[in-house]
């Protein structure tokens, strides 16, 4: 059974947020301070724990379940997914069956959760060298045993899957590929042409409509720099040069692992003070206003 730990999080939290009420689409989100174009931490005492290493938030579309990466820094390791369900009155927080009873071929990482948007699919990256895996919904609304994506993944290291509203898959080896469902499943690939791609590209996030992406970027994970850019797809179908979110979003630690919130409301990122060693990782949010004043009038 997995194991619930609702006991670090206080009963006044727990109050909030069952007293949390729907955003935009019927979002229920685990924060009721919702950030205008500051971002801020994220569910403070049930996401973000002080002195935890949390980031690579997923939300399935409402919102009831949150997923997301707790690491250990100081041996560079994804160590473990955590699961923040809403049931009834109860915030319950624990470590999904599927990650306690995963088999490691190599070595133990495991992280980057994401659901898709039919809540039907939870894809992340496992192992390492990671490679792509992928969960089925039960019917209980668990998740089932996962099964590797080999159809998929690449001869390089795997990271970080996005999805756009009709399915379309995209992650990165450093390159941004894309994957469309054929018969129901993700069987093929293809590098995307767009000028970001010609460096080493990190942790894209597709929008829903995919006219437009953010990613991180940094030219050696040796480096630390990591910061969050923005490219839109033009009038003739192109993807726009990359522009840097500004220091609103980007500081002088390391942004990435965007994604945006199913109403498409809000931004949500990770931050962490260096790659390895960190003394924090956490996870913040933003109003997704924020990224239009980089898009260009259309001609």
């Amino acid at each position: 059974m997995s194991r619930i730990i609702t006991d670090r999080i206080t009963p006044i939290l727990l109050l909030i947020a069952a007293m949390i009420t729907a955003c935009g689409d019927g979002v229920s989100y685990l924060d009721p301070d919702y950030p205008d174009l500051i971002p801020k931490k994220y569910a403070v005492g049930i996401v973000n724990l002080e002195g935890r290493l949390q980031q690579n938030l997923t939300m399935s579309p409402d919102g009831v379940e949150h997923l997301f990466t707790i690491t250990d820094s100081a041996i560079w390791r994804y160590e473990s997914m955590l699961r923040v369900r809403r049931l009834r009155n109860e915030i319950l927080v624990d470590t999904p069956q599927f990650v306690t009873d995963f088999e490691y071929e190599n070595e133990w990482f495991i992280g980057e959760p994401m659901i898709s948007p039919d809540n039907q699919s939870l894809y992340f990256v496992a192992d390492y060298p990671p490679d792509l895996w992928h969960s089925q919904r039960t019917a209980d609304g668990d998740w089932a045993a996962p099964t590797k994506m080999t159809e998929v993944s690449t001869e390089k290291d795997d990271w970080y899957v996005t999805f756009a509203r009709n399915q379309n898959l995209y992650f990165t080896n450093g390159t941004v590929f894309k994957a469309s469902l054929e018969e129901g499943e993700y069987s093929s690939k293809v590098k995307l042409d767009s000028p970001f791609n010609s460096k080493d590209t990190r942790d894209p996030c597709i929008s829903p409509n995919e006219d437009y992406m953010i990613f991180a970027a940094t030219d050696s994970l040796t480096a630390n720099q990591s910061d969050l850019f923005i490219s839109f797809v033009d009038a003739d179908g192109n993807w726009t040069a990359a522009q840097n979110l500004g220091n609103i979003i980007n500081t002088e630690y390391l942004e990435f692992a965007p994604y945006i919130s199913p109403d498409e409301r809000f931004l949500f990122f990770s931050r962490r003070e260096k790659w390895q060693n960190a003394a924090f990782s956490n996870i913040y949010w933003v109003d997704l206003k924020v990224v239009e004043k980089f898009r260009s009038p259309v001609k």
